[in-house]
């Protein structure tokens, strides 16, 4: 069984599906969840979670517990925003997001996992390692 929160590579989560395991998708775009549970309907729940709030983990807990466990937990999330006038509201959503969001997610996953006695956690970053030339003047 697979815990996902969305925009993993369909690649990834059509590997999982042909190997007969489950898939537990998350996400903030319900349109999105419902389009890929047709694929597999047998095999997919799907659950509305945004990462920034925090009922997020409970709501995590209620897909687990759907489908009666999880085994695998990936998550992919993240935001970014060219930000050149350094907005702090822009800067603050994106940390929202990209960090607490980010470890809300991942450390419920681990503790979950630590509960069970066992599971896979794996992530796919939101950091981009380049940087965006920054001037100081003019």
């Amino acid at each position: 069984d697979m815990a996902e929160i969305e925009y993993v590579p369909l690649e990834t989560t059509d590997e999982i599906l042909l190997g007969g395991s489950s898939v537990l998708s998350a996400g903030r775009r319900l349109e999105r969840l419902e389009a890929f549970r047709e694929q597999a309907p047998e095999q997919t729940e799907i659950q509305q979670l945004d990462v920034t709030e925090v009922e997020a983990v409970d709501k995590l807990h209620l897909l687990i517990d759907k489908l009666g466990g999880m085994d695998l937990f990936l998550l992919s999330t993240g935001v970014g925003n060219q930000n050149r006038t350094l907005n702090p509201d822009i800067e603050l959503a994106t940390v929202n997001t990209n960090a607490i969001g980010f470890t809300r997610m991942v450390t419920a996953a681990y503790h979950y996992f630590k509960e069970q006695g066992c599971g896979h956690l794996a992530v796919i970053s939101p950091y981009n390692p380049l940087c965006y030339p920054f001037r100081t003047h003019q």
